[in-house]
């Protein structure tokens, strides 16, 4: 068993570190001016750095200020990141990985689906197997080599899939770079925005229905599948 719930005090900003081996690891970022280690950990030491949650096996879980930078780290279990959080960097080796409102998010699995809902600025996930789903985000760096892609507002765009659809919501001009093996990938641009194109599919159909321009660049290349960008 875990140690009993711990509560450090904190003063302004701060970082929270979580390590496991197994188990999930919930962080929550909510209206509060201390973190709360409920439940799951072995040691929590607070020092220049942050504060460090490590925990063994189990289910661990922190609620901390609103704004703090989170940094989750474990070898086979889920991640859930809830509420308004700042900068996250995830890893897990097998798991899952949702994450609700950050400032900027880094999430990477090796066997696992990742969403995040909401992101002020860059967002990065990569898996080896699972499905990405981005909400909203400033720009995304999104690869996966068996598993879709699906992102519903954000400005520019790297994208790089092996087996999977691939659908794309651009939010304001950008530019999106896609690099798909096997895979429909479908591009969806403001009604009136009018960016310029370069799109290739080595067996499938290619569509554009936007008039060519210069509001930012949409550039597509798959292997076998078909290509379509569209307007909303």
């Amino acid at each position: 068993m875990g140690r009993q719930p711990t509560i450090i005090p904190v003063a302004g900003a701060t970082t929270v570190r979580v390590t496991t081996q197994s188990g999930s690891v919930t962080v929550v970022g909510e209206d509060r001016s201390d973190v709360l280690v409920e439940r799951g950990a072995e040691a929590v030491t607070s020092g220049a750095q942050g504060i460090e949650v490590v925990g063994r096996s189990g289910k661990v879980e922190v609620r901390c200020p609103a704004g703090t930078d989170v940094f989750v780290g474990t070898a086979s279990g889920s991640i859930s990141l809830q509420g308004r959080l700042g900068q996250a960097r995830v890893t897990t080796e097998s798991g899952t990985i949702e994450i609700d409102q950050v400032g900027g998010a880094d999430a990477r699995t090796a066997s696992g689906s990742i969403e995040v809902r909401s992101c002020d600025s860059a967002c990065r996930c990569h898996s080896q197997s699972g499905d990405l789903r981005v909400g909203r985000a400033g720009s995304v760096d999104l690869a996966t080599v068996s598993g879709g892609i699906d992102a519903d507002a954000v400005g520019s765009a790297t994208v790089h899939a092996g087996s999977g659809t691939v659908t794309l919501g651009v939010a304001e001009p950008g530019t999106v770079d896609v690099d798909a093996h096997s895979g429909s990938v479908t591009i969806t641009v403001p009604k009136g925005q009018h960016p310029a194109t370069d799109l290739h599919a080595a067996s499938g159909a290619v569509r554009c229905d936007c008039a060519p321009g210069t509001d930012g660049a949409v550039r597509v290349t798959t292997r076998s599948g078909s290509v379509t960008v569209t307007e909303r």
